[in-house]
């Protein structure tokens, strides 16, 4: 009996082993790479803007008025403050620096820890409308097709992501997807600084200022048809190119070019939108050290994956065979005594 007991612990010590395996690989793994409840992440961006000067207009200083080529810089906070379960609720703060003037931003999300898609929030937690939809993320192993759709949180509408092919940034290989929003503009703290109408003298004076289509389109005919004062609302376009790390799901890179215009309706039958002029523009990308530091975080964080989803259950599936074998060996070597 004494000389089955290392063969009888060999193999239970490699089904253990096996069982550790299959643990890690199911369990662990997958955990790996849900949405840490830790996360605080900083992105710097830089560029440019065109801003509408509201007191400036107000005043009628149209010469004024609209201030373009202003460089700015851009400041992107993502940090989730609490998680239930596979739900994280992630804050996304955007702060774009033009001169002297600080433009805060904030959005709360609720976030499946998984496949970073908007999912219900947590009771008596206010979020974005974004159920189904990416927002502030993309998964690790991000698909490269179009399955994706994008939550605009300034439009507060859901469009598609278009797949483009895969590209490098810092050393890694990455999918690249374009978003692209043309809707009107529903976010409240976007609406609030803007002018609801404007004086029909006032809208007239801007026109030589607006571009040769805009100018097309104000005919004395439609200009002498508006009410006064001129009624505005607001249509929010965006284009945003992320290259997105195949292995962590991390956008190491971003371009975004956002538009705010102000759209007024021009008589006639049927009423048609008539856009006037761009009460904001900004474009800009992931400056060069942020660059660098997110391409660190993907190295960090794929090599976190690598273990844990393959070197680790390989390693304990290969040392299990071993043991194995040994048990094997063990109970069926020759007698070292024969008789005579």
């Amino acid at each position: 009996m004494s000389a089955r007991r290392p063969t009888i612990l060999l193999i239970t010590v490699a089904v253990a082993l096996l069982a550790a395996a299959a643990a890690v690989r199911l369990v662990v793994a997958p955990n790996a790479t849900k949405l840490p409840g830790d996360t605080d992440q900083t992105v710097r961006y830089a560029g440019e803007a065109t801003l509408l000067d509201s007191k400036a207009l107000q005043s009628g200083d149209t010469a004024h008025a609209l201030r373009s080529g202003i460089p700015v810089t851009v400041d992107r906070r993502i940090r989730v403050t609490s998680t239930h379960g596979d739900t994280a609720v992630l804050e996304d703060t955007t702060t774009v620096h033009a001169g002297e003037q600080s433009l805060p931003s904030s959005k709360t999300y609720a976030l499946d820890r998984g496949s970073r898609k908007g999912t219900s929030p947590p009771a008596s937690t206010p979020a974005e409308p974004s159920r189904g939809a990416l927002s502030a993320a993309f998964p690790p192993g991000a698909a490269q097709d179009d399955s994706y759709t994008y939550y605009d949180a300034a439009t507060r509408s859901i469009v598609p992501v278009h797949y483009t092919g895969t590209a490098r940034r810092e050393g890694r290989t990455v999918n690249v997807y374009e978003i692209k929003v043309s809707a009107p503009v529903k976010d409240p703290a976007t609406l609030e600084p803007l002018p609801s109408a404007l004086p029909k003298k006032l809208v007239a004076s801007l026109l030589p200022r607006l571009d040769s289509a805009a100018r097309a389109r104000f005919t004395p005919a439609v200009l002498s048809a508006l009410p006064d004062p001129v009624p505005l609302s607001y249509l929010g376009q965006s284009t945003l190119v992320a290259y997105v790390d195949q292995q962590t799901g991390i956008a190491i890179d971003q371009t975004v070019s956002r538009k705010v215009i102000a759209v007024t309706t021009a008589g006639g039958e049927p009423a048609r939108p008539v856009p006037l002029l761009p009460v904001s523009a900004l474009t800009f990308g992931i400056t060069a050290d942020s660059m660098k530091e997110l391409g660190d975080k993907a190295d960090s964080a794929g090599l976190k994956l690598i273990l844990l989803t393959v070197a680790a259950p390989i390693v304990l599936v290969v040392v299990a065979a071993l043991l194995l074998v040994i048990a094997f060996l063990r109970r069926h070597r020759a007698p070292l005594h024969t008789a005579v």
